[in-house]
């Protein structure tokens, strides 16, 4: 993705104004992108930015030239009326974030960006105090990686970006390897070098004199019981923030469309939006007369909103699975970029979409596994019991398979221990609870982000469920509400009925359908297996296992069977051509493991070789 990048060199031993430039390179992958920096000793900073949301140049300074900052996102509102105040005596145009952003900083101090609500990512060069300062939103929406010495300190919105100066070694980190086969995400701060963090959701960092602190700044207010829950009252307010959220980022005049499916997230986003008075197209993808194509044009038609069908190719992941990981750079399985081929046509009609992305988590998921959790008091079979559920596309039982046995000697329990760790960490009491957070704050963030990011090269993308209010809100429901979607289901049903009576892809049942109904559906789904489940769900916008075995066969062959990846020395080369006899013969759907193998060689040839 494009953003920012900047160099710290307590040494003076790097050309500063070489590395920058080196640096924003990678990132303007369009001609037209707005590029610009600036470099003092013992620090330089810079943007790369499509100029959609944020078209003025960057840095901005304070009017004394003490404070240099560069932005890449933008803030929706400021929630105290002094911060609002402050926005309407500026001189800042609008679409000035970085300045407004700065104004306020350099008035309040840095901790004001716990108030401020949107989608960003700030560093900011203090020279008075001869420091260094990044910020980020609260869920980490503008993804920064970062490289730190003990005089040197590189960040960049793209690890490639930080590739490009000597003194970053491109040392696989063997852990977050392991993490990606088994998730298909990376945990914690951790990227596929070792070298190269990632910075956590919600943090303040601090690089001064050779010191880095980072210091998290919030995190998710969750209830433990149901007391005092009022129903009705609470759909009103839901509804109201919902509305408000969607209209906090529709409100300006950039073209705009809508990333509609068949679930709840998208249709909600639609439903608001058209009371609020936008009448936004939407477009869906899949394959042909799939369950989304159909839900989604329902539910367009019953609000009288156009929505536009791409019809996904078989074979486009031979032509654009180097790309996408190019622009993800190894963080996402490759299966999941499948929006990347027909974004340049998105671009044509519209420079900003809006996605449902979180929506899941805030309002909870209709899955019986999570619901359980509300039986259960907190064990270590819980967590394993977890593990297991997210423990995909390897299962620890393939991982000594599929890596030798000298390398699988290093990664032995490491995937259980990271996501142990991870959900030990979650400050919460009840099961359900810390996989709730676990899920907003690290499941999402890390991997379900990478889909937007994806195509964040052509347009930028808006998340309404991730508006602070909203979530402040919904996030303190009763545990109760959010397990099978209970409040979501019930806002949709009452408060836009249209919608509500359009059926879910997750059942094939209306939304509205009682919870009687859609438990017995989920029942039958589990008990008669994955041909009654095939039937029921019947979403199938999605076909690698048959596009692996036809169109893409010979590409997947061509990688996966290659001297080059079997030699690599991670992997066991028997198991991997036994994977791909299986795939190809039919006898095993192994897309997603494939796709992750795919992923990673891709990856070790753009950025490692």
């Amino acid at each position: 993705m494009p953003g920012i990048a900047g160099i710290v060199d307590l040494e003076r031993k790097l050309d500063l104004r070489v590395c920058i430039s080196g640096m924003l390179r990678p990132m303007k992958h369009e001609p037209w992108y707005v590029v610009g920096h600036f470099q003092r000793t013992p620090v330089a900073l810079g943007r790369a930015s499509p100029g959609i949301i944020d078209p003025q140049g960057q840095p901005v300074f304070s009017r004394d030239r003490s404070l240099c900052t560069v932005m890449y996102g933008e803030v929706y509102h400021y929630p105290d009326d002094p911060l609002g105040a402050l926005k309407k005596s500026s001189v800042c145009k609008s679409d000035d974030h970085a300045s407004s952003l700065l104004k306020l900083i350099d008035t309040y101090g840095v901790d004001i960006v716990k108030k401020v609500n949107g989608s960003f990512v700030l560093a900011l060069w203090d020279s008075r105090e001869n420091r260094l300062i990044i910020a980020n939103d609260r869920y980490g929406l503008r993804p920064l990686y970062y490289f730190a010495q003990e005089k040197l300190f590189l960040f960049a919105s793209e690890m490639k970006s930080l590739l490009t100066v000597p003194q970053v070694k491109k040392e696989i980190d063997v852990r977050g390897m392991t993490e990606f086969f088994s998730f298909n995400f990376v945990m914690q701060d951790r990227t596929l070098f070792k070298h190269v963090k990632v910075l956590p959701p919600a943090s303040i960092l601090t690089f001064r004199h050779g010191a880095l602190r980072i210091r998290s700044y919030w995190n998710l207010n969750l209830r433990e019981d149901d007391a005092k829950f009022d129903q009705k009252g609470s759909l009103e307010t839901a509804h109201f923030l919902m509305q408000q959220a969607v209209q906090r980022q529709v409100r300006d005049e950039i073209p705009k469309i809508l990333s509609l499916s068949g679930g709840l997230d998208s249709r909600t986003l639609l439903g608001a939006a058209v009371q609020c008075g936008e009448m936004i197209p939407s477009f869906t993808f899949g394959t042909r007369d799939c369950m989304d194509q159909k839900l989604a044009k329902a539910a367009a038609d019953s609000l009288g909103t156009e929505n536009r069908f791409f019809e996904l190719s078989a074979n486009f992941l031979q032509t654009w699975a180097e790309r996408g990981v190019w622009l993800t750079e190894g963080m996402n399985n490759c299966v999941n970029f499948h929006g990347i081929e027909f974004t340049p046509e998105i671009r044509e009609q519209a420079q900003v979409v809006l996605n449902g992305f979180m929506g899941g988590e805030l309002f909870g998921f209709l899955s019986l596994t999570i619901a359980r959790l509300l039986l259960r008091k907190g064990s270590k079979t819980c967590t394993e019991g977890l593990f297991h559920h997210i423990n995909h596309p390897f299962a620890g039982s393939e991982l000594p398979r599929l890596f030798r046995p000298e390398h699988h000697s290093l990664i032995r329990n490491l995937p259980f221990e990271s996501f142990a760790e991870s959900i030990q960490n979650c400050p919460f009491d009840s099961p359900f609870n810390k996989f709730y957070s676990f899920r907003f704050r690290e499941q999402a963030p890390k991997s379900f982000l990478y889909g937007l990011l994806l195509d964040n090269n052509l347009v930028e993308y808006r998340v309404p469920f991730c508006d602070y209010d909203l979530v402040d809100f919904i996030s303190a429901l009763p545990p109760k509400q959010k397990a099978l979607a209970v409040f979501h289901r019930r806002l949709l049903a009452e408060m836009f009925p249209p919608l509500g009576s359009i059926p879910y892809q997750r059942t094939g049942l209306p939304v509205s359908s009682g919870l009687t109904r859609i438990l017995l559906r989920k029942m039958k789904e589990n008990l008669l297996g994955r041909v009654f489940r095939s039937r029921a769900d019947r979403r199938g916008y999605l076909d690698y296992d048959r596009w692996m075995r036809a169109d893409l066969k010979e590409f997947l062959a061509s990688v996966l069977l290659s001297d080059k990846f079997l030699s690599r020395g991670y992997f066991n080369p028997d198991y991997v051509r036994r994977m791909v006899e299986d795939q190809l013969s039919g006898s095993r759907n192994l897309s997603s493991q494939l796709g992750a193998l795919l992923t990673f060689e891709l990856w070790h040839q753009l950025f490692v070789d």
